[in-house]
C-alpha cells in the first residue's frame, strides 16, 4: 500500500512541477519531488542513496534554485498582430530586426531584466483587460501601439528612449493600460 502512495505522490508532484506557472512553486515542487524520492529509497533499503538525495536534491539544489529565481527578474512582453492568421517563423522574423530585437537588447542591457516575448494574433482588447503582461506591442493598420502602465518604470524608460530603440518604425502610439483609453480612441 505504501508503494502505491509513493507512486501516486511522485506522479502528482511531478505533474505539478511541470505544469505550474510560477518559478517559485516549480522549485518548491521539485524539492518535494526529491523528498518523496528519498522516502522511496529508504523504503527500498537504500539509506545511503536516500541521504544523498535528501542532502543534494532537497537541500542544496532547492536552495540554489531559490537563489537563482530570486536573482532573475523577467519582463513579460506580448506582441500582437491580429492580421496574421497563424504565426510562423516568417511572421516572427519580419518584426524581429526592427522591433523585437532592439527592445530585447534595451531591456537586457539598460534595465537588467530578462525579456520573454510571446506572439499572438488574438484580439488586443482581451489582453488589455487582463493585464497579465508587463508590456504589449500591437500592430494594427500600419500603426504600432506600445501598451503599458504609467507605474511601470521599465515601460516609461522604453517610451522615453523610443526614438533611439525603435528608429526604423515610423508611426508609434503609446497607450497607458491603467488609463481609460483603448487602442483606436486616441488617434
Amino acid at each position: 500500500m505504501f508503494e502505491v502512495l509513493l507512486l501516486v505522490a511522485v506522479l502528482i508532484v511531478g505533474f505539478l512541477t511541470v505544469m505550474t506557472d510560477s518559478l517559485m512553486r516549480t522549485v518548491i515542487f521539485s524539492g518535494t519531488f526529491s523528498l518523496i524520492t528519498a522516502m522511496a529509497y529508504v523504503y527500498y533499503n537504500a539509506p545511503d542513496v536516500a541521504l544523498a538525495e535528501a542532502a543534494i536534491g532537497v537541500g542544496l539544489a532547492t536552495i540554489m534554485y531559490l537563489v537563482a529565481v530570486k536573482k532573475v527578474r523577467v519582463y513579460d512582453v506580448l506582441y500582437i498582430n491580429e492580421a496574421v492568421e497563424a504565426f510562423d517563423d516568417s511572421d516572427i522574423e519580419a518584426v524581429q530586426e526592427t522591433l523585437i530585437r532592439p527592445l530585447e537588447l534595451f531591456i537586457e542591457k539598460t534595465e537588467e531584466l530578462e525579456p520573454t516575448i510571446a506572439y499572438t494574433n488574438k484580439e488586443a482588447a482581451y489582453y488589455q483587460e487582463k493585464a497579465e503582461h508587463d508590456f504589449i506591442i500591437c500592430q494594427r493598420n500600419n500603426l504600432t501601439y506600445l501598451c503599458g502602465k504609467t507605474t511601470d518604470e521599465v515601460f516609461q524608460d522604453i517610451i522615453a528612449n523610443m526614438n533611439d530603440i525603435l528608429c526604423d518604425i515610423e508611426d508609434i502610439r503609446v497607450v497607458y493600460l491603467d488609463q481609460e483609453v483603448t487602442m483606436g480612441e486616441s488617434e
